[in-house]
């Protein structure tokens, strides 16, 4: 049986939905597609388009205060299914698309698409989870609170998602995402980035991962700033240590842990408030690292030796990975909501109003991949790369 794979279909004004149409019959070859839209609307997108769609499950969503689903009717072209759900708005799915623009009612209309699957896959309905480009300040213009797909995710799940972003040639983790430059270095703060840290290298399981400087040349030994890579420097080796230690023999562990008379469940949280266990547990477990030992210089990781040296990195801000992860594999790119119950991945590229109902060439690459690795995440993520 193929797995289910809930699609919200973003800013019905961008080139979400001719993605979505010319997508389509690849992606049945591998999985069955829940698209939540309305059948109105789709019409509406393809005949602008000029394209065609068939064989096509769509799900009616709407406002509700129980969960219901149910397959409604079969059509000529499309299989109707009905779902309800506690959603934050009513459902407008009556107005006209508007190629290319910002529109407050294709906004809301794409938060409560991508809501109603986020509710579609909690419930079990589904495998997992597909996005498609939103617009922001459309949200914002919509009254939607969240500033994008993952700070919403981390409210629905009560969790903290991590961002990560890239193709098997390159990922990268995002410490910190959607917020003023102004802002990351009061950010970067020990025990949330060692429980970043932590939080990545358990959602990948990647064995030798990078985590970028902040200041030019990492700080240069403390001559540009630098106080950063000493909190970077300290949270890689205390990380390092915990993960040595869980991959210690259990008798090490097990005398270890008598020692400071601590339980297993209990060690990373009390280390990471306690300096003399901390520094106990760098000192005998300090062999081995998941981590390189040292932050990297920012404007060398992307060359070529810089990747065939380490091509799975840590930044600590939004643009300092994304700009060069763009500008060399910008197509071949997805985006991936680690550290959540649920799978979710995503295109790596915005609406691109642009470029919209224009027939151009859009390329279908990046959600396709996202697609096929979506339906492939599992609890062992690197078994796929």
């Amino acid at each position: 049986m193929k797995p289910k794979l809930a699609i919200s279909v973003g800013d019905l004004n961008g080139v979400g939905l001719e993605i979505l149409a010319r997508s389509h019959q690849e992606l049945v070859k591998f999985c069955e597609p829940y698209y939540f839209l309305h059948e109105n609307l789709l019409s509406a997108g393809l005949k602008i388009l000029g394209l065609e769609l068939e064989n096509a499950r769509l799900v009616f969503f709407e406002k509700a205060k129980e969960f219901a689903f149910s397959s409604e009717k079969k059509t000529k072209k499309f299989q109707i299914f009905h779902f309800s759900a506690p959603l934050s708005f009513e459902v407008g799915e009556k107005f006209p698309i508007k190629p290319g623009k910002l529109d407050v009612k294709s906004g809301l209309y794409s938060f409560l698409s991508f809501e109603a699957a986020v509710h579609f896959v909690a419930q079990n309905h589904a495998q997992a989870l597909l996005t498609l480009p939103i617009h922001k300040k459309a949200w914002d213009l919509a009254g939607v609170k969240f500033r994008g797909h993952t700070q919403f995710l981390g409210h629905f799940f009560k969790k903290e998602p991590i961002m990560m972003l890239g193709c098997k040639k390159l990922f990268v983790g995002l410490f910190t995402e959607h917020i003023p430059l102004s802002c990351v270095s009061k950010r970067i703060e020990f025990k949330a980035l060692s429980r970043f840290l932590l939080a990545f290298h358990q959602g990948t399981r990647f064995k030798k991962i990078g985590v970028l400087g902040l200041n030019p040349h990492a700080g240069d030994g403390g001559i540009i700033g630098g106080g950063e890579e000493l909190v970077i420097t300290e949270a890689i080796s205390f990380v390092n240590a915990f993960l040595k230690f869980s991959k210690s023999a259990k008798s090490v562990q097990n005398a270890f842990l008598k020692t400071h008379k601590i339980t297993a469940a209990e060690l990373f949280e009390e280390a990471l408030r306690g300096e003399n266990l901390r520094k106990n547990l760098q000192k005998n477990f300090r062999e081995g690292s998941v981590f390189l030992p040292q932050p990297l210089v920012a404007d060398t990781a992307f060359t070529k030796m810089g990747l065939k040296h380490c091509n799975r990195l840590v930044a600590l801000y939004h643009d300092l990975a994304l700009a060069p992860l763009k500008a060399l594999y910008f197509e071949e790119s997805i985006n991936v909501s680690l550290n959540l119950p649920i799978i979710r991945t995503s295109v790596d590229h915005g609406t691109a109003f642009d470029k919209a109902y224009k027939n151009g060439k859009i390329s279908t690459k990046s959600y396709l991949k996202a697609a096929k690795y979506g339906v492939k995440f599992c609890n062992d993520f690197a078994r796929e790369f």
